[in-house]
């Protein structure tokens, strides 16, 4: 599995919506398990600055990951960016085999 990180901001008519933040939650949660039930949502943060929330998750591919954050659209996600996120310890090996 690979380990993607998902970047949302609310879009301008959905900030009205924050208020059911708790209830949207478990709505997209369920949600995820049904369309996506190889997903394993590994945490979710509130966020100060250009984003909103950032969700991290694994996922198989990359098509499920865009999945996800098609799925977050639709609980108020103007807009999203979702990226890969490799473990350091890999990536120091992967820079190690390069040298």
């Amino acid at each position: 599995m690979t380990t993607y990180v998902l970047l949302s901001k609310v879009s301008a008519e959905n900030v009205k919506r924050v208020k059911n933040l708790a209830a949207m939650d478990k709505a997209f949660e369920r949600k995820l398990r049904e369309q996506c039930p190889e997903v394993k949502r590994i945490a979710s943060y509130a966020l100060l600055g250009a984003y909103d929330f950032l969700h991290i998750f694994e996922a198989p591919d990359a098509i499920t990951a865009a999945k996800v954050a098609l799925l977050s659209n639709e609980f108020g996600a103007g807009s999203t960016q979702t990226l890969t996120a490799i473990p350091f310890a890999d990536f120091t090996k992967m820079v190690e085999e390069l040298s």
